[in-house]
């Protein structure tokens, strides 16, 4: 097994795995996890990341609304946002952003919203999760008129190309790399990821969402991430081990996290 490494994004207090969560928790750090960020997509599901982080002292949050909850954003979800880092598991706002593919909530919401958790970021002093969807300008405006030059944060599940990279290296942002990058149809993306600097750089599952090429059609978990880091170990030129370091540490830099406990 080669190094411990950090799934930097995961949602495994969803009902995909209410029958079995603590044996894919357990496979998880079996497989050489060390850590792993659970990122918010709503409040409602608030209190249960916050109880499997109270259960398992390496698993970590964020807390915000995803684009397709943005609907929901009121007038006690900026303090929603502020109360839940009184936690000792929270570590980001997100994930957040915007999503005109689907659009579950209207476009003007979602760009407000945006903003309002971009402003949280920098008001908390805390790291953002993006969650961006065929809206790369919007989100990269937002991020350069909000966040002033003072924000940290990744574009998680990454699904640009060789084209965003520039502004994402201007912005000083991480790039995160899910399944979809094992995926033959994802060429972009396999083209953006030898040009993300090394120190910029994550490896994420998304579970129980994206599964890799060999566990296609299944639900995903954390364990599968190596498949993900070997790919991109092959696009890089470089080793898995190699990958799981700089990834685990840039995860931890970005996110603040302690050193894993054991």
């Amino acid at each position: 097994m080669p190094n411990t490494i950090v799934d930097s994004h995961a949602h495994l207090g969803w009902d995909s795995f209410q029958e079995d969560r603590i044996e894919v928790i357990n496979r998880a750090f079996d497989s050489g996890i060390s850590q792993i960020v659970q990122a918010g997509v709503d409040f409602v599901s608030l209190a249960d990341c916050l109880k499997i982080a109270d259960d398992f002292p390496n698993i970590f949050n964020g807390v915000g609304l995803h684009p397709h909850e943005a609907k929901h954003w009121n007038a006690d979800s900026a303090d929603i946002v502020r109360d839940a880092f009184r936690h000792k598991s929270m570590v980001a706002i997100g994930e957040c952003g915007l999503d005109f593919y689907y659009n579950h909530s209207e476009r003007e919401v979602q760009l407000q919203v945006f903003r309002e958790q971009v402003r949280l970021c920098r008001e908390l002093n805390k790291p953002l999760i993006i969650h961006t969807r065929d809206a790369w300008e919007d989100t990269f405006a937002i991020l350069k008129e909000e966040g002033k030059g003072e924000l940290r944060g990744v574009f998680h599940c990454f699904t640009g190309g060789p084209a965003q990279i520039p502004t994402i290296k201007e912005l000083d942002f991480y790039v995160s790399f899910s399944g979809i990058l094992t995926f033959k149809s994802a060429k972009d993306i396999q083209c953006a990821a030898p040009m993300v600097d090394a120190d910029r750089i994550l490896v994420e599952t998304d579970s129980p969402y994206l599964a890799p090429e060999g566990k296609r059609g299944k639900r995903n978990e954390p364990s599968y991430i190596w498949i993900t880091a070997e790919k991109l170990a092959g696009l890089r030129s470089c080793s898995v081990d190699q990958i799981a370091v700089s990834t685990s540490k840039n995860a931890r830099e970005l996110f603040a996290l302690p050193a894993p406990s054991s």
